[in-house]
């Protein structure tokens, strides 16, 4: 695991040594989470509303790459990355969909920014976004900046927080709004 974090960080261009010193120990860190549980409050600004969309669920991560977010309010739906495969579910509705994140090359870089990241693989995370790292292992703020045109359209950043080994905020901003997802872990 440190060697990939090391490498990873050596991969990143033009960044300062102390952001790829910062960010290789934050990756070690999450790397040596294999797994983990939050409860989770999703906030959704959108322009056209005058009050956020706000959902809470669970989420749950089991390294190497299987990331499950179930929204239980106001609504039900299930959201599980498996490998290549992303699966969603809405159970109100009666859907179900699965979709291998190869055929949709412009979700495969906005899963991997929150999967990559909880697995700590800097070197995923580089070849999908350009990476900044800033504060330290207590505190860190990651940000991303999508690669892919495509999906730079959509969302400009996204804004990772956390403590230690532990990601407690997803911040992505988008042309069509600003979503916040706060994390509780959970025992």
């Amino acid at each position: 695991m440190r060697r990939r974090a090391l490498l990873a960080a050596a991969l990143l261009p033009a960044a300062p040594a102390r952001a790829q010193a910062l960010l290789a120990q934050v990756m070690a860190a999450l790397a040596a989470t294999r797994e983990s549980r939050a409860a989770f409050v999703e906030e959704k600004e959108l322009p056209e509303l005058e009050s956020p969309l706000v959902a809470r669920g669970l989420l749950a991560w089991r390294a190497p790459d299987r990331l499950e977010k179930r929204t239980t309010e106001p609504f039900q739906e299930r959201l599980l990355v498996e490998g290549d495969r992303l699966l969603l579910e809405r159970p109100d509705r009666g859907t179900r969909q699965e979709t291998a994140l190869d055929a949709a090359p412009e979700i495969r870089p906005l899963v991997e920014a929150i999967r990559a990241t909880l697995a700590g693989d800097a070197a995923t995370l580089a070849a999908h976004h350009e990476v900044a790292a800033a504060g330290s292992p207590a505190r860190w703020r990651i940000t991303l900046v999508p690669r892919s045109a495509r999906v730079l359209a959509a969302v400009q950043r996204i804004v990772l927080e956390g403590e230690h080994g532990r990601l407690l905020v997803v911040e992505t901003q988008g042309r069509d709004g600003r979503s916040r997802l706060a994390a509780t872990p959970l025992p």
